[in-house]
């Protein structure tokens, strides 16, 4: 591979290969070294411009001229102007630059502004954005903690529900056995009279097939004894009401959570560098009026521009408008 054009290789003139060429031809974009400047401008078949190799493509075509190059800026006009473009008076009375100057200029308002996003810009937004990762994590820790909040709440709520139905069902226990005792006593009272009238009838059997006159004089009537029937006991058996709560209630009563809040704490403004003077116009353009209503002998005490289409005003009985075009 030659070379010169190697990628790793040092630059070198285009014509003696000299390393490290201290100048650069901005029409044709090559590299030259002093002693190949001489030859190179000799080929007159095209226009040549050598500059420093630190001023290379400082060289402009004339926006409106295409077979010029523009040697000055015009500041007012913001644009790069050839040598016509001057005799044709087109930039008659407007301060006029060099090229380089005006490229000196522009670059020391970019390394001003390379600077600030650097040094100050740049390390604000990053210290913000850690801010907000700091922000996120608290955020997700306390809603972890809240969360287990809720879950203990919701276990001693439980534990409260729960004590609440064995002492329900241990009532309905000690109610059954109180009815069951009644019963059970009732019962056996029942059965042993049962009992004794079964013995009565078995008697009064034997009696009527004997033909014994003093056995049958001996008999006793035992049915008056039973003939009173026993009260029946009418047992009033429980009820569970379960008491109706909404869900409304149950979330009020069980706990809430506070409203979210976001507020915003403006941070300070990063003071503005100097900028380049700008230069006012020469003659004042109109760009549009206002028909501002106000009495015939009302003046406007206040005007305050909210924006570039909004105008506030308040005259001298402190009526506020507000105008828009």
């Amino acid at each position: 591979m030659d070379p010169s054009y190697s990628g790793q290789d040092v630059l070198r003139c285009h014509i003696c290969e000299t390393p490290m060429p201290s100048l650069y031809c901005d029409i044709c974009h090559i590299h030259l070294c002093k002693a190949c400047v001489g030859e190179h401008i000799l080929d007159e078949s095209k226009e040549h411009k050598v500059v420093p190799f630190k001023n290379r493509g400082s060289t402009y075509k004339c926006p409106k001229h295409c077979s010029k190059q523009c040697l000055l800026y015009c500041e007012q006009c913001d644009i790069s102007i050839c040598l016509l473009c001057i005799s044709c008076g087109e930039h008659e009375n407007h301060k006029k630059v060099g090229i380089l100057e005006s490229l000196k200029k522009k670059k020391t308002f970019l390394r001003e502004d390379l600077q600030e996003l650097e040094k100050t810009i740049y390390p604000e937004y990053q210290e913000i954005a850690s801010y907000i990762l700091i922000q996120k994590s608290a955020v997700e820790e306390n809603s972890q903690k809240l969360k287990k909040a809720i879950d203990k709440q919701g276990d001693e709520r439980h534990k409260e529900i729960d004590t609440i139905i064995k002492t329900l069902k241990s009532d309905v226990d000690m109610m059954n056995s109180d009815h069951l005792g009644v019963l059970n006593d009732k019962e056996t009272e029942i059965t042993i009279t049962i009992s004794e009238i079964t013995k009565g009838i078995e008697d009064l059997k034997l009696f009527l097939e004997s033909n014994d006159l003093s056995l049958l004089s001996a008999y006793k009537s035992i049915n008056d004894e039973f003939r009173r029937l026993p009260q029946k006991h009418l047992l009033s058996l429980p009820s569970f009401t379960p008491k109706t709560i909404s869900s409304e209630q149950i979330y009020q009563q069980f706990g809430s959570l506070s409203k979210l809040s976001i507020s915003t704490n403006e941070y300070a403004s990063i003071a503005e560098p100097s900028t380049p003077e700008k230069l006012l116009i020469e003659v004042p353009h109109l760009i549009s009026n206002i028909d501002l209503k106000s009495g015939v002998d009302q003046k406007f005490l206040v005007m305050s521009c909210r924006s570039t289409e909004e105008i506030w005003t308040r005259d001298q009985e402190n009526t506020m408008r507000l105008y828009d075009f």
